[in-house]
C-alpha cells in the first residue's frame, strides 16, 4: 500500500528497532526527524534526515522539537536496557512525549510496546502464559506502566505489541490483529524491519486508531 510522503519523528532511533524504523522510512522517500541524545550513535546521514540532539527525559526538549514541527506520525521505540530490571526511565520519557504531543496537537503516536502485557497473552502458550508474567514481571511492569499513558492519552494512538524481535530480513510474511486468535502454525516473532513495515503502513490507516495490536510472523 502506497501511504504517501510522511513526515515523521522517532524517539529512540539509535536502538535496533529505531535504525530499522529508520532506514526503511528514508528508504520509502519519508522525511525523517531522529531526535538523539547522541548523534554519533546513528551512523547515517541522509539528504531527507534531520537529526535532532536532545535529551528525552528533558521536557523542554521533547517540546521543543515537537513544537517547531508537525508530524504525521510520532514513534516511540525507547528500548529497555534489560528484561529483568526496571527502567522508571522511559516511563518518565514517555510522559515527557506524550505531555508535548497533547499540548502541541501533534500527529498518531504509535508506541511499541510487548505482546506479553496484552489481557488474552495466555492464549499464546505456555511461555506467555506462565513463565513470562512470573519471570519477566519488572519487564511487564515497565510495559504495562507505558501502555497505561498511552491508552489514557488524549492522542490518536496505535499499541504495537510484537513478541520476540530478531534481526531476520523484511519479507512482509506477518499477520496483524487487535484480538489473540491462537494459530500453532504462527512463529511469534517478528522482524524488526516487518515491524517498521507495519508501523508506517498504518500511520495513515485508522484500522487500529486507539487500539493495541498483536503483530507476528
Amino acid at each position: 500500500m502506497d501511504v504517501g510522503q510522511l513526515n515523521i519523528i522517532i524517539f529512540g532511533a539509535t536502538g535496533r528497532t529505531g535504525k530499522e524504523l529508520l532506514q526503511r522510512a528514508l528508504d520509502e522517500g519519508h522525511t525523517v526527524t531522529a531526535f538523539v541524545r547522541n548523534p554519533s550513535k546513528l551512523g547515517i546521514s541522509h539528504p531527507n534526515l534531520k537529526i535532532v540532539q536532545g535529551e528525552v527525559t528533558r521536557y523542554t526538549d521533547v517540546d521543543h522539537v515537537l513544537k517547531n514541527e508537525k508530524f504525521d506520525a510520532v514513534f516511540s521505540v525507547l528500548g529497555a536496557k534489560s528484561m529483568f530490571k526496571r527502567d522508571l526511565v522511559l516511563i518518565d520519557a514517555l510522559k515527557n512525549i506524550i505531555q508535548a504531543m497533547e499540548n502541541n496537537e501533534a500527529g498518531k503516536l504509535i508506541h511499541v510496546s510487548f505482546i506479553g502485557t496484552h489481557r488474552e497473552a495466555g492464549k499464546l502458550g505456555f511461555l506467555y502464559k506462565y513463565v513470562i508474567p512470573n519471570v519477566m514481571t519488572n519487564l511487564l511492569r515497565d510495559h504495562l506502566d507505558k501502555d497505561k499513558l498511552v491508552t489514557s492519552s488524549k492522542l490518536n494512538w496505535i499499541l504495537v505489541q510484537p513478541p520476540v524481535l530478531t534481526m531476520e530480513r523484511y519479507n512482509g510474511q506477518y499477520v496483524h490483529e487487535a484480538e489473540i486468535h491462537p494459530d500453532k502454525s504462527r512463529k511469534l516473532k517478528l522482524s524488526r524491519a516487518n515491524l517498521a513495515d507495519f508501523m508506517l503502513q498504518h500511520v495513515n490507516d485508522s484500522t487500529y486508531d486507539r487500539k493495541a495490536v498483536l503483530v507476528t510472523e
